[in-house]
């Protein structure tokens, strides 16, 4: 088998640098030819994935990174040329956790020498690609903060710590919102649109979603304020969030929201685009090897 291993040095804090070298010899182990290549930026990590899919040269893209890495990895891969590998290597992992992607080296690779493949939905945000959840206001505005100021912290804990920064100075925001059902305004503290059940290292925000289910599943957060936004965050963990008087969940094919003033869009822990925005689904799947 043939693969071409790509790697975001700066994934996991450094953690996908520090093991693609066992990677990379256990792959070789396995008797795959590996050609190995690390990117040096976001729209480096684009180009060189949507080149090794679309060649004809390689069986399989292997990702060596975390949700964010993987997020960039499919903005222009070829879907229906291209099969893909994950070897998590984040802080998070989400995506790998709903697939069941192990997040040690070994079985991850196993897994991607392996003959289980799964098509799975690939969601768009203003014809942008993510694969988890995205996001628009608080939800946003923490993984801006969690990007630009969190260095010291993985997983779910990155999160936690930005949450707790970024909440004392929120305010409700409003906004527009289109389903299939229907338009009408909101004041909200945010909304996460999930092709994933979770994100954030564990924070299974849309827990009903299902990645291979053709639809999308909406979370939205009503305004309320931040002492019950504060206690009701933890719950989000189990999905017993969805219980609260102010969430309202739905599921359908696609979503709108404007605002007010422009809002920034996150998914996958990376900036997609700025509402207004269009969630909807891609008509053709991604091909991802699973165990």
């Amino acid at each position: 088998m043939h693969l071409k291993l790509i790697y975001n040095p700066a994934a996991g804090r450094g953690r996908a640098r520090r093991r693609v070298r066992e990677v990379e010899e256990y792959l070789r182990s396995r008797g795959a030819r590996v050609d190995c290549e690390p990117s040096t930026g976001p729209d480096d990590l684009v180009r060189i994935a949507a080149e090794s899919s679309r060649g004809g040269i390689y069986d399989r893209v292997v990702i060596c990174g975390g949700d964010g890495t993987l997020n960039l990895a499919i903005r222009e891969f070829d879907l229906a040329k291209g099969t893909l590998a994950l070897i998590p290597s984040g802080s998070g992992d989400d995506f790998a956790r709903v697939a069941g992607i192990p997040r040690e080296v070994r079985g991850a690779c196993d897994v991607a020498l392996g003959d289980r493949i799964r098509e799975v939905d690939v969601a768009l945000a203003n014809d942008i690609r993510y694969l988890g959840v995205a996001g628009l206001g608080f939800d946003s505005e923490v993984a801006d903060f969690a990007n630009r100021h969190v260095k010291f912290l993985r997983g779910s804990a990155v999160y936690l710590y930005a949450i707790l920064r970024v909440l004392p100075r929120f305010t409700p925001r409003r906004v527009r919102m289109r389903t299939e059902s229907g338009t009408r305004d909101e004041r909200i503290m945010f909304a996460a649109v999930g092709n994933t059940r979770q994100y954030g290292g564990g924070i299974r925000i849309t827990p009903d979603a299902s990645i291979d289910d053709g639809l999308l599943d909406l979370c939205l957060v009503r305004e309320t304020s931040r002492v019950q936004l504060l206690k009701t965050l933890p719950r989000a963990y189990t999905g017993a969030h969805v219980k609260s008087p102010f969430v309202e969940t739905g599921r359908g094919r696609a979503f709108s929201f404007d605002a007010e003033r422009p809002m920034a869009v996150y998914a996958d822990g990376e900036p997609l685009t700025r509402t207004p925005v269009s969630f909807a689904l891609a008509e053709q799947k991604l091909r991802i090897a699973v165990p």
